[in-house]
This record gives C-alpha cells, sequence and structure tokens, in this order.
C-alpha cells in the first residue's frame, strides 16, 4: 500500500467514512501512482474516468481503460476494454468494470467523492450514502509526501530547462508558437517523455502586458519583452516557472524597475516562507513589499502544486490556512503596465521544516544571453 493510500484511509477513517471514489485523474495519481492520460482530455477510448476505490481500512484498487493498462502491480486492477479493432461499447465496458471491483473490494456504507469529476453512471451500481469529499482531499494533498517531493523536484527541473532553452531560443525573425515548439521539445528531451503543457509564451509590449493572452505568429524584434510561463507534467506531476527578459537584453529603464520589484518580492518570499505563516499574512507581505515599490499585481501571490497544476493553498488575501512543512508552493509576483510591457517572476518552493527551498534555479535577469 502506498503512502498516500495510507494518508487516505486515515483521512477516511477521521471522518467517519467507509469508502471514497477518486474519479479525478490528478486525484487518482496523488492517492495511488497510477498516471491516467490527459493530453487530450477524457480518452476516446474511454468509458468513463479512471477511478481508484479506497477504503477506511487500507483496501484499494483501479478501474482504467486498456490504453493505460496495470501500472501497480501490488493493487487490484479491472481493465476494460475501450480500444478495440472492432465496434465496442466503453460506457458498458466502464460500468461492468467498476461493478466488478466495487463487489470485489466489498464497497458500501458512506461513500465519498469528487463532485466536480464523480461519473453519474457510478450511481446506481454503488449501494450506500454518498459523501462530498473535495475539501478535505486538497487539503490533505497540500502536504506531500517523500515521494512527491521527489517526483516534483524533477518536474521543477524540466520547468528550468525549459526556461533556459526559451532564452536561448528567443531571437529576433522567430515566431512564438516557433520558440514555444522548440522549449516544449527540450523539455520533453529533459524529462524522456510526452509532457502535457500549461502556460505561455508572449513577445512584446502590448502581447505581455495582457493576461491571458494566447501564443500566436507574433515574430520577435530586438527590444521586445518576453514573458514565459511554463508547467510542463512529468511522471503524473507538475512543475511550473516564470521567467521575463528582454530579446537580445538592453532592457530599458522602466522595464528594469518593473523587473527589480517583481524580482525582489521573489526574493523577499524565499526568505520569509517557512511553516507556522498564515497564507493571508504572507500574501499581505509580497504585495505591501510590491506595493511600496510602486506596483502591483491583479491575480493570485501564487498556489499549491502537485498531481493537479494549481492546487490547495491559493495565495489570497482571505486565506486564513497555515502554511506546513512539505507543503510545495509556487510563487509568481508580477506587474502588467501598458507601454513598458508584462513581468512576472516565479519559482517553485519547498517548505522545509525552517524555511524554504527553491527547487530548480534558473537564470532570471534582463542581461543579453552570452
Amino acid at each position: 500500500m502506498t503512502n498516500n493510500i495510507q494518508r487516505v484511509s486515515q483521512l477516511l477513517a477521521e471522518n467517519k467514512i467507509d469508502w471514497v471514489v477518486l474519479s479525478g485523474a490528478d486525484a487518482v495519481c496523488f492517492a495511488t501512482g497510477h498516471v491516467a492520460q490527459i493530453e487530450i482530455g477524457l480518452s476516446p477510448f474511454a468509458g468513463g474516468p479512471t477511478l481508484a476505490l479506497i477504503s477506511a481500512e487500507g483496501a484499494a484498487g483501479v478501474v482504467a481503460p486498456n490504453i493505460e493498462g496495470q501500472q501497480l502491480m501490488d493493487l487490484p486492477y479491472e481493465i476494460y476494454e475501450g480500444f478495440a479493432f472492432t465496434v465496442t461499447d466503453q460506457l458498458s465496458n466502464f460500468r461492468s468494470a467498476a461493478q466488478k471491483l466495487i463487489k470485489k473490494l466489498g464497497v458500501s456504507g458512506r461513500i465519498a467523492f469528487e463532485t466536480i469529476s464523480f461519473p453519474s453512471s457510478l450511481k446506481d451500481i454503488l449501494v450506500g450514502d454518498f459523501v462530498p469529499f473535495d475539501t478535505p482531499l486538497a487539503r490533505l494533498r497540500a502536504v506531500k509526501s517523500d515521494h512527491e517531493i521527489t517526483l516534483l523536484r524533477t518536474a521543477a527541473k524540466v520547468a528550468a530547462v525549459g526556461q533556459m532553452a526559451a532564452r536561448k531560443h528567443s531571437l529576433a525573425g522567430r515566431g512564438e508558437l516557433e520558440v514555444l515548439n522548440l522549449t516544449r521539445g527540450a523539455m520533453e528531451m529533459a524529462a524522456g517523455e510526452r509532457c502535457a503543457l500549461a502556460g505561455e509564451y508572449l513577445a512584446s509590449v502590448e502581447r505581455t502586458s495582457v493576461l491571458g493572452t494566447p501564443p500566436g505568429s507574433y515574430v520577435l524584434k530586438d527590444g521586445d519583452p518576453i514573458l514565459v510561463d511554463l508547467a510542463p507534467r512529468v511522471q503524473g506531476y507538475w512543475g511550473d516557472s516564470c521567467n521575463a527578459f528582454i530579446v537580445g537584453g538592453n532592457a530599458t529603464p522602466e522595464y528594469q524597475e518593473v523587473f527589480e520589484a517583481s524580482k525582489s518580492t521573489l526574493e523577499l518570499a524565499m526568505a520569509e516562507l517557512r511553516p507556522g505563516l498564515r497564507v493571508c499574512d504572507f500574501d499581505k507581505q509580497l504585495r505591501d513589499h510590491m506595493h511600496g515599490l510602486g506596483f502591483s499585481y491583479p491575480h493570485h501571490s501564487g498556489h499549491g502544486i502537485g498531481a493537479s497544476v494549481h492546487e490547495f493553498p491559493r495565495l489570497l488575501p482571505d486565506e486564513t490556512a497555515m502554511i506546513e512543512e512539505d507543503m510545495v508552493l509556487m510563487v509568481e509576483p508580477g506587474a502588467y503596465i501598458p507601454g513598458i510591457g508584462g513581468i512576472r517572476c516565479e519559482f517553485m518552493l519547498h517548505v522545509t521544516s525552517t524555511g524554504c527551498e527553491n527547487m530548480a534555479p534558473f537564470t532570471m535577469n534582463t542581461d543579453p544571453l552570452k
């Protein structure tokens, strides 16, 4: 039984719940280590989401389509036919496999579920009282096991490889998508696998200063600001990062001032982050520092990360949760100013017993690349 199955079982027992049905790909990965495919969303060769069933006594099993297969040898699996060289009913196959595992494990009683992802097709084959489990599960997942820390460190290093590749390939005459594709290729070579990818790559004063702009055909010019946010998924766990720089170096004084404010706020976060802080107090430290330098950012100060790219806690002014040892937090101060450009500085920070560590540093300055 994996350490995280034990942790989920203990949480169920504390809440007087007999079983949980995990149906989010991230939750299944967190609990069991089984990595579901996500890059195109729910596979057309699946009849429903990959499931993990876990009891308060430590029993567990997985339902997965044959395209994912049995990845773990120490858990009961029900593998059903999703991909076949004939017409097949994936939904019926999924329901049948789920029903077999439910019967094999004896699932009944108080049954917890994930509100967002729980499939309605299971309602009539589960017997018991249903209990939403989203909030307790999110808070449990916020503190990482040693194995998760190892996986997150690997993902952080892959993200750092991507950041250095983005600096290398950000040359005048190249398009945003061209640079992003070269960057993604560098990360996948470092990871040794295909990586689902979240984030953005943007160039120019106008495009970097507007949040939510997708990368496109814009062609880079010398002097363009670059904003590059890279979050690759590696072995089921996410890295994240953000950097800002100038094509060819030679930042304007105005850009340099905003960059230094963002970077110094991130450096303050690394100096102050430790267990025992309330999230809202930590968030206020960062916002007050940035405001004192004449700037502000219109988003959270950061977020947790793990088997999902954004996890509890989000670093917000009204979040009263405590920061705990072995949380892994993204901290991402920035500013987005018309006429100057957008800047965001983000590292992946592991909360230790006395402070924090940067899991994968990368070059963060506006100097010309040598």
